[in-house]
């Protein structure tokens, strides 16, 4: 018997009543909306119902509440925002579901993580050492997509681009007789790489100092 799986229940979203609040106050709603979803549209149309409340509430409070101007302002604002969010509110559900946002959401935090780890590297190499930066093949390391040229196994250096058996052996074998390397050039110089090859690790190799303790058979 084939059982049938449901998806679960979208949790409610609150922005779209917010701008039922009178008199234009929720009227930033689609601007919310937007941001989540990285619509710019919606931000746009969120800014421009909040900017005629705004308006609205600056006349009133300049001109007295017999302003008809300031009035037609605020209800102009506050109808135009309420009816923005909930025009967008089945979109935002389904844009908000997507898978591919939510890749992009991680693949975008990914980027950052290895931007800064990247920097850790060049500004505190022994910390980035103890955290595990560029050690794919540490089990509970932080590796964040980079490879530590000096200290990561034969496996662990075979997860670089373009980077084989043969070459990550050869990686291991001369870095344990020159102490290691200073820099993606410095590595590329002394193995004679392809100029594109090295190119093709740059942002993902980093070289921190020779771990001492590291064993020295090049292919562990």
């Amino acid at each position: 018997m084939t059982v049938e799986r449901r998806s679960p229940p979208k949790p409610r979203e609150w922005w779209p009543w917010v701008s039922l609040l009178p008199l234009g106050i929720g009227s930033w709603a689609p601007i919310y909306a937007g941001v989540r979803a990285r619509t710019q549209s919606w931000i746009g149309l969120g800014a421009a119902w909040s900017a005629i409340s705004l308006a609205g509430w600056i006349g009133a409070a300049t001109s007295g509440r017999n302003n008809t101007v300031a009035g037609l302002a605020l209800i102009v604002g506050w109808v135009g925002g309420a009816a923005t969010s909930f025009v967008i509110r089945s979109q935002y559900q389904q844009t908000m579901g997507s898978p591919l946002l939510d890749a992009t959401d991680r693949a975008q935090q990914r980027l950052a993580d290895r931007r800064r780890a990247l920097a850790l590297a060049r500004e505190n190499p022994a910390l980035a050492l103890e955290a595990g930066v560029g050690r794919p093949d540490r089990p509970g390391a932080v590796d964040l997509g980079l490879v530590d040229v000096n200290n990561a196994s034969v496996t662990g250096l075979m997860t670089l681009p373009g980077v084989d058996g043969v070459l990550a052996t050869r990686i291991a074998e001369v870095r344990a007789q020159t102490g290691g390397f200073s820099t993606l050039e410095d590595l590329g110089a002394t193995l004679e790489l392809d100029g594109g090859l090295v190119e093709s690790l740059r942002g993902h190799v980093v070289c921190l100092p020779r771990q001492r303790h590291s064993p020295p058979d090049p292919r562990t």
